[in-house]
């Protein structure tokens, strides 16, 4: 779902500008672990959508990159493990990072952690 916001210029016309966000950000405060080759890093996921989430790191990551992300809540009880997720963008210590692999039971437990607010629509 792609969506278009009105975005008023300098002399106060409406320009039209796309918002390319598939699914709607839920905040959320998670406590989250990312691996790749380098290593570990650790910080906190603030917001979740359907297909991705933002996360505020200790360590700078590259977009294109590739990792392996475990979210749980705070005391890590009910952790759930994203296989493989890519860097999209990042931003000072914030990070935004689109799940490329979810085991369907993972997809239940992230849905779980989120309150239930997020309705996932992976494809097999």
């Amino acid at each position: 779902m792609e969506f278009t916001l009105p975005v008023f210029s300098v002399q106060g016309h409406p320009e039209q500008r796309r918002d390319p966000r598939r699914s709607v950000r839920k905040a959320v405060t998670l406590c989250m672990m990312v691996a790749d080759k380098a290593g570990l890093a650790s910080g906190q996921v603030i917001d979740m959508t359907t297909r991705g989430c933002g996360l505020r790191l200790t360590k700078p990551l590259r977009r294109g990159q590739y990792l392996t992300l475990k979210v749980s809540p705070n005391d890590w009880t009910a952790s759930v493990l994203c296989d493989l997720v890519k860097v999209q963008w990042v931003e000072e210590d914030r990070t935004g990072v689109a799940f490329l692999s979810l085991s369907l039971e993972n997809e239940h437990r992230l849905h779980q952690l989120c309150g239930h607010r997020l309705v996932f629509e992976f494809e097999d």
